[in-house]
């Protein structure tokens, strides 16, 4: 058209066309831009017009519209390769899928409702070719924009994608805009030589897929939705590798996990995603929704994931595992641009770090890389993370640069930071958005200047160092749980410590563990950063604090004992982090064994003249011990010597001589101190030397005879007793004795003899000394005259001398010298010789009948009867030959006046001895005992008793043998006799005796046949025979004297027919008969006893196959006997199996109360933790049965998921008396955590229990008990899950309602994150006193209800009772069935903390104390339907149809412990017209039923744990309720007999009230009567009565004129009284 005329653009328009004059039309751009004369000059050749009969008009038909760009087209296929391949991650397809997210948010930007982004990935092959779809609801783009997006930003999504077909389908109403660009297009162009930068955009209108091809009929439900839609755009991606296909699909998790982390400050606001109960929460949430869907199989449930539920993504392992921020802000100069900064830390927790690893590496990346190398802070551009750059750290927040201010602060610490940076477009980005260009720079410039953030404002105090040096302090301290202190000894007081309150109190413990490594006491250790370096022994370790067991700390201290201790002797308390832990024990010990040297070590003696003195020498008396001798000892000190050090010599002593007295010695020569001459130094004894010796007897030189008897008998053997005598008179100990003979004379009287002795060869070789020799005993009698034959006349006396001789023939005079002249047929007569020895014997007349004149001969015989008889005392004890014969033993009885009892028949038999059993009556009645048998060997004592009447009289005597004069020799005594020569006397007459007993020992026979043997023993002319027998030695060995067959073969299970023969043997063969050996055979029953031979029978053999060895071992006094082995090869029984193998997974734990894995039994682990054994059986037969190994598994406790007392705790009943014991609530109780079963599951869990006390029955406003402390909560330590309470105990006098049921709440509160447990909750009794006992069996029945366990809503409410408060949404309701608890508590499980106020001003001061952490909501602003309106299927009061699932609306299954009517609206709220059905099918078909109806259906939910949304949907993760265990849910109301036993408490004390007030009453009634008769009172009454009187006397004589002013003044006399 010449000169763009737009009239006659029109005017050919309606030529062409035929368009009438009256009709109206507007020509438009395809982006619906209507046309003016201005317009219309602007537009460049090649546009596309449209001819319309209005702007808004529909395409009837889809348009094509040309377009052109200039790029090459290998800028769009290959552009940005480079920079997504450089990136240093590893999955890059999560970057370009992020170019698209951000193309989309730009494009939602401007939307003022929720911005939904969601990316489709279809690779369900029934829908056709793989492809990629990214769709959004933002404002689209006209037909020219996606010309511009195909110049300059298309290349952005090819460089992954290699051949690939994409659509860009935008919307713009009514219009739809449709791009497709392709690689094979470019391609072709460029071949055939045509334009390559031209394509054409598809305009149609919404809905229309005709032109969508069968390979793409996925795009046709696209299209499908795009009815109804104000705007969109949808990008398509196809021609995808399938190694890219596959990463999406198998890396799934990953990936998404990557785009969660790209853009989590997008989704979950600017505080990110902290999980954690009480976080704080921004008040506006971002409204983003970026959802990813995986389609893959027809049969296969589509993966549908929000990027808002990941919750592994690194910035939420960030933000969730810190326990404190830094935050801070940095200027880059002027038109730099700010950045904002977090810092977080992560501190160490009881026995790991909690700095996240990252999902995709197993590995923790502080174990990876150091301070140096891992780099702290992430970058976010605009709220986007920039992956491709990551700042390490500033110097401010370096080691490196606080190393002199933060000297207490471990290296360590500083590898616990994460942080994020967060900038604006002041700072430039690559293309592809993966790295800054300049943000590292311009940071790091000096002109950037760091500020402290304190609550969002930045703060102009303090230097960022040192805020931040004290801030990493303080997070060390108070948060790092590094260092595990355990076995703790005591509580103690540091007087070392210059701050009085910090001396008490201390924990003193005996180990740590630290770093993976356990410091003991004892245990050597090496500091750092101290001055001087130590080295020494741990002797404790001190924690500050009151703690009674093993507890995890930030640090503490050491007291560390110096080494080597005795050159220090001192002891030092550091810090424990200046334990070196990388010093090992061998440089320690080198450095003390360093040090160790600079003291003496060892003591090296010389002796003098090269002739040393050995240990155990045994020296001769007066030896001398030359110039060496300090201490010489033997019972005690003899000598001792100090001597100084000499520079030549050394230590040098003087000599001592004339070491006389025997004995044991020894020489200790010791090291000492200068000063104090201590032997020892630092607790170490120093070096010393030691030499025992013995001092023996010298040779003899003289001897000396000892005190001895004067007076000697002739013929009576005397001993001389002699010392013999070394030359320093020390003793020999050898005694003599000397036996006499007969004397040259006779004598009667004393005489003085010398005794000479003589030994020669000593230097002093005879001694003499007087003696007194006297006649000996009598030994022959004498009888004069001395002719054997006399003659005497008959008539005649006749006289004899006699004289009583010893035996030297002495005359002797003894006492008791009797001698007696027997004449037969004569009596005798005797002569008393006990004064001289001699005397004279006269006969009677001898008369006698001669008979033919021959002479008669008469004997006399002369005898000297035995002394008198021995008499034997009580308990005497007699010395007798032994082997002797005690003979002519009598007896006597005497009674109890000491008077004789005549012997009878029947007292004799009552006499018993007791060494012998043959007794004759006849000696008895004679007084006469049994002779007694002395035994034969000295030594050998023997008791002998006679008794009468069974031991009620007796005597006892005990007789020693001794031996007799030698007469032969015997074979069991050696006699040894020594004969010495004496000078004086008669010396052949003299001998010297010395005789000494041998004992024969170890006699044996090497070898040679059993049976008897002769022993011969001889010494000098003695002989002496013994026989005996010669039997097997002991037990040796065993001998198989018969067996099967050799080779031995044997089916497994079969037994051996022929039996082994086993001979017991001694060392030489021979059999042996002893009973004490056991003979085991290997694989038969153990503990067989034989006699002499054994015979084993192998009844079966059971083993695997293969050669085995029968072994036959005996036992004798536990020794072994070794035996025979017979070779033996067992063979498979090919009919029956063996074995039963079970194989399983030894890596799975098995969790108390779950099911077996991999089971097809329904078998349920045992609920008790411990050790459990498991084993298999397989039936082979009727009596045969395979078992497989015991498989021993140890059940470990499940999640935990409560805290409950160790044992059973019964139902406390206090009052507020002085009484200790009436106020004890609980004594010596332990608490644990536990699982779903009682066991204790929490070992690794620590934190503290809160304790408080709350009504029973939820009510806020009763007086409540206080604690003896008087604070109203308690809280006590939990140390590796147990917590142990002593005594809990209420105030005396404390406050509460009487007779009232409280609730003991010990709510545990552990640091590990995502754990809630359940509080457990102890009721109990409060009385002020005044409570009757008649209710005590209501109680106890109360007692019996409330033991039992109950479910109960864990989280703790802070709130509750609180001005204008009514509770934690948890605690506001019950609810009796656990199914409905589960699945109503899963539903609002978001609400469930939600604190209800009844005030929107309530409200706003628990969000301001909370600091927004807490989620609130207002009763007052709140607005609910009144009423309950029926369910939908009802209608009119009528049902619409039957339903199935028992449906009911879910809130009215709750139960409203307290102020129903606020409870009703709240949940009304919460719930809504939420309804609970039975089962998913049930839920399904009622929903149909009433959607069918035209009624809309509310949410259902099942209570097998389904949920079916107000919009229909169901199924997945998001409509399934997780396990109950791991859910916070409504507890369980107490049973409706608490209540009726309640009731009836309740009507019991009212009835104690009113019997209290009526005897109250009572007791007023009875004092008013007792005042009533009271004598006063009876004075007053007759008093009354006199002046009544005297009234009407008055009245009668005034007359009734003055009645009516009488009676006034009546009632005021009366008044007046």
């Amino acid at each position: 058209l010449p000169d763009r005329n737009m009239c006659l653009l029109l005017k050919k328009k309606k030529n062409v066309f035929g368009i009438p004059s009256s009709e109206t039309f507007v020509v438009a751009t395809t982006d619906r831009i209507v046309l003016d004369f201005d317009r219309f000059k602007e537009l460049q050749d090649g546009t596309t017009l449209y001819l319309l009969q209005h702007e808004h008009q529909v395409l009837p038909t889809a348009t094509v519209e040309n377009i052109s760009f200039m790029p090459h087209y290998d800028t769009l296929i290959k552009g940005g390769t480079y920079e997504y391949y450089a990136s240093e991650n590893k999955e890059s397809l999560a970057y370009p899928l992020a170019e698209l997210i951000d193309n989309s948010l730009s494009a939602t930007a401007k939307n003022t409702g929720t911005r939904i982004i969601e990316i489709r990935m279809q690779f369900d092959e029934s829908l056709g070719k793989p492809a990629v779809i990214v769709l959004d609801n933002g404002r689209g783009m006209t037909t020219k924009q996606l010309n511009k997006w195909a110049v300059y930003r298309h290349s952005k999504f090819t460089k992954e994608t290699g051949s690939f077909f994409e659509n860009e389908i935008s919307v713009g109403l009514p219009d739809v805009h449709e791009l497709v660009l392709s690689e094979e297009e470019f391609e072709r162009k460029e071949k055939n030589k045509e334009d390559i930068y031209s394509t054409t955009i598809l305009n149609r209108k919404p809905g229309d897929f005709s032109h969508v091809s069968e390979d793409e009929r996925f795009l046709r439900t696209i299209i499908d939705e795009e009815r109804g839609k104000e705007s969109f755009t949808a990008v398509v991606i196809t021609g995808l590798k399938e190694k890219h296909i596959s990463f999406l699909k198998e890396n799934f998790d990953a990936w998404t996990r990557h785009l969660a982390h790209i853009y989590h400050y997008y989704i979950h606001g600017i505080n990110g995603n902290d999980l954690r109960q009480g976080s704080k929460k921004t008040a506006q949430q971002p409204t983003i929704d970026i959802q990813i869907t995986l389609r893959e199989k027809p049969n296969k449930c589509p993966r549908v994931l929000n990027l808002r539920e990941v919750d592994d993504d690194m910035q939420t392992l960030y933000i969730n595992s810190a326990a404190d921020t830094f935050e801070f802000k940095a200027s880059a100069g002027p038109g730099g641009g700010t950045v904002e900064g977090v810092l977080r830390y992560h501190p160490f927790l009881y026995d790991k770090e909690t700095y996240p690893k990252y999902p995709e590496d197993p590995k923790d990346p502080k174990d990876t890389c150091n301070a140096n190398e891992r780099k702290i802070f992430e970058c976010f551009w605009n709220g986007r993370l920039i992956p491709g750059t990551k700042v390490a750290e500033f110097d401010w927040c370096s080691r490196k640069h606080n190393s002199r201010t933060a000297l207490d602060i471990p290296p360590e610490c500083y590898r616990r930071l994460s942080g994020v940076l967060f900038t604006d477009d002041n700072f430039q980005v690559t293309t592809n958005k993966m790295t800054f260009m300049d943000l590292e720079l311009k940071l790091k410039n000096n002109q950037t200047i760091f500020s402290l953030v304190q609550n969002g404002q930045k703060s102009f105090r303090g230097n960022i160092q040192k805020e931040f040096t004290q801030w990493l302090r303080t997070c060390n301290e108070n948060f790092d749980k590094q260092i595990k202190f355990v076995g703790f000894k005591e509580i103690k007081t540091r007087t070392d410590v210059p701050t009085k309150k910090m001396q008490h109190p201390w924990a003193v413990f005996s180990a740590i563990e630290w770093g993976g490594k356990t410091y003991k006491t004892g245990q050597l250790v090496k500091t750092h950063n101290t001055n001087p370096i130590l080295y020494g022994k741990v002797v404790q370790f001190l924690l500050y604090g009151n703690f009674d067991g093993d507890v995890y700390a930030t640090g503490g201290q050491v007291e560390v004992s110096r080494e080597p201790k005795a050159l220090w002797d001192m002891t030092k308390i550091v810090p424990i982090s200046k334990i070196d832990k990388t010093a090992t024990d061998e440089a320690i010990k080198k450095n003390i064994d360093s040090d160790s040297e600079k003291l003496p070590d060892k003591l090296n003696v010389e002796w003098p003249n090269g002739n040393p003195l050995q240990n155990n020498d045994i020296l001769s008396a007066g030896t001398t011990l030359g110039k060496i001798l300090q201490c010489l000892k033997s019972d005690k000190e003899l000598a001792a010597y100090v001597a100084p050090h000499l520079v030549n010599t050394g230590f040098w002593f003087k000599k001592m001589d004339h070491l006389t007295e025997l004995g044991k010695y020894t020489l200790n020569l010791n090291t000492v101190v200068h000063e104090t001459n201590a032997v020892s130094f630092g607790g170490r004894a120093l070096p010393k030397f030691t030499l025992k010796f013995t001092i023996k007897e010298g040779e003899a030189a003289s001897f000396d005879i000892s005190a001895m008897s004067p007076t000697l008998r002739v013929g009576v053997p005397f001993d001389i007793p002699l010392q013999i005598k070394d030359g320093y008179v020390s003793l020999m100990l050898l005694n003599f004795k000397v036996c006499g003979k007969k004397m040259n004379e006779s004598l009667c009287v004393f005489i003085i003899y010398d005794l000479e002795v003589t030994l020669p060869g000593l230097k002093q070789h005879t001694k003499t000394i007087k003696i007194s020799l006297l006649p000996g005993i009598p030994h022959s009698l004498h009888v004069k005259p001395e002719e054997t034959s006399i003659d005497v006349e008959n008539g005649d006396q006749v006289t004899f001398h006699v004289e009583i001789h010893d035996e030297a023939g002495n005359i002797t005079a003894n006492p008791k010298q009797i001698v007696r002249c027997e004449v037969k047929g004569f009596p005798p007569v005797v002569t008393d010789c006990s004064s001289t020895g001699a005397g004279q014997l006269v006969t009677k007349p001898i008369n006698l009948k001669i008979i033919k004149g021959e002479q008669q001969d008469l004997k006399a015989q002369f005898v000297m009867p035995d002394n008198e008889n021995l008499v034997l005392r009580n308990s005497e004890k007699i010395e007798w030959i032994a082997g002797g014969l005690l003979e002519n033993l009598f007896y006597k009885l005497y009674d109890e006046a000491d008077r004789e009892v005549p012997l009878t028949a029947e007292i004799a038999s009552m006499i018993k001895v007791n060494w012998t059993g043959d007794v004759f009556l006849e000696d008895l009645v004679q007084g006469k005992l049994p002779d007694l048998q002395v035994p034969k060997r000295v030594g050998e004592q023997r008791f002998y008793q006679v008794s009468y009447q069974d031991q009620s009289v007796s005597v006892s005597f005990t007789i020693v043998p001794r031996p007799d004069e030698p007469d032969e020799y015997k074979s069991d005594h050696l006699k040894l006799i020594t004969f010495l020569k004496f000078m004086g006397l008669d010396k052949s007459a003299i001998t010297f005796k010395c005789s000494c007993a041998a004992m024969v020992t170890g006699i044996r026979f090497e070898s040679g046949s059993l049976g008897p043997r002769e022993l011969r023993f001889s010494y000098s002319d003695f002989v002496e025979r013994v026989s005996i027998k010669v039997t097997a030695g002991l037990p040796a060995q065993l001998k198989l004297i018969s067996a099967p067959e050799q080779p031995l073969q044997v089916l497994n299970d079969h037994g051996i027919s022929k039996p082994f023969v086993v001979q017991l043997c001694d060392d030489w063969g021979n059999p042996s008969p002893d009973q004490r050996v056991v003979v085991d055979l290997k694989t038969s029953p153990p503990g067989l006893t034989v006699k002499g031979k054994a015979s084993f029978v192998v009844n079966a053999c059971s083993s695997s196959r293969g050669c085995y060895q029968l072994q036959f071992k005996g036992s004798f006094n536990k020794k072994p006997i070794p035996g025979p082995s017979v070779s033996l090869t067992v063979l498979p029984d090919p009919k029956k199996p063996v074995s039963l193998s079970v194989e399983y997974d030894t890596s799975v734990k098995f969790f108390a109360g779950s099911k077996f894995p991999g089971l097809h039994l329904d078998k349920e682990i045992p609920n008790k933790v411990g050790k459990h054994t498991i084993q298999f059986s397989l039936r082979i037969d009727k009596n045969d049965v395979l078992y497989s190994n015991q498989i021993r598994i140890n059940v470990v406790a499940n999640q935990p998921v409560k805290l409950g007392p160790v044992s059973q705790t019964p139902t406390p009943v206090v009052s507020y008396s002085k009484d200790i014991a009436s106020r004890t609530l609980v004594e010596n109780m332990t608490l644990k955590i536990m699982d779903l079963y009682g066991n204790p599951a929490g070992e690794d869990l620590g934190g503290k229990v809160i304790i408080t006390i709350k009504s029973s029955d939820g009510e806020r406003n009763k007086s409540f008990p206080l604690f003896e402390t008087g604070a109203s909560s308690l809280a006590i330590n939990l140390v590796e899950g147990k917590a142990h309470i002593p005594r809990l105990a209420i105030r005396e006098n404390s406050p509460g309602d009487n007779s009232s049921t409280y609730v003991l709440v010990f709510k545990p509160e552990v640091y590990a994150h995502l754990i809630t447990l359940a509080a457990f909750e102890l009721p109990f009794l409060f009385y002020n006193g005044m409570e009757k006992l008649s209710g005590k069996c209501y109680y106890m029945q109360l007692k019996t209800i409330q033991k039992v366990s109950r479910r109960v809503f864990p989280v703790r409410d802070n709130f509750r009772g609180q001005a204008e408060v009514l509770g934690m949404v948890g605690h506001l309701a019950v609810v009796q069935d656990d199914a409905a608890a589960w699945v109503i508590s899963w539903h609002i499980r978001g609400d469930m903390d939600c604190v209800i106020t009844k005030t929107t001003e309530a409200a706003q001061r628990i969000y301001r104390d909370t600091q927004g952490r807490q989620q609130v909501m207002a009763l007052d602003s709140v607005l609910v339907s009144p009423g309950n309106r029926p369910l939908p299927h009802i209608r009119n009061g009528y049902p619409l149809f039957e339903p199935h699932g028992n449906p009911v609306y879910a809130r009215e299954l709750l139960i409203y412990p307290c102020d129903p009517e606020s409870c009703d609206i709240v949940f009304k709220n919460i719930l809504g017209d939420t309804i609970l059905i039975d089962d998913l099918d049930s839920a399904n078909n009622y929903r149909r039923a009433v959607v069918q109806n035209r009624i809309q259906c509310p949410t259902i939910l099942t209570r097998q744990g389904d949920r079916v949304s107000g919009r229909g949907k169901f199924g997945g993760a998001q409509n399934r309720a997780p396990p109950m265990a791991t859910l916070h849910m409504f507890g369980a109301p107490l049973p409706q007999q608490y209540h009726s036993l309640m009731e009836q408490i309740e009507l019991l004390r009212q009835y104690c009230s009113a019997v209290s007030k009526r005897e109250e009453i009572e007791r007023e009634r009875d004092d008013h009567v007792k005042k009533i008769a009271s004598p006063d009172v009876q004075q007053k009454e007759k008093d009354l009565e006199d002046k009544k009187r005297q009234l009407r006397e008055i009245e009668k004589e005034l007359g009734m004129l003055f009645e009516k002013g009488v009676d006034d003044f009546i009632l005021i006399l009366l008044n007046f009284n």
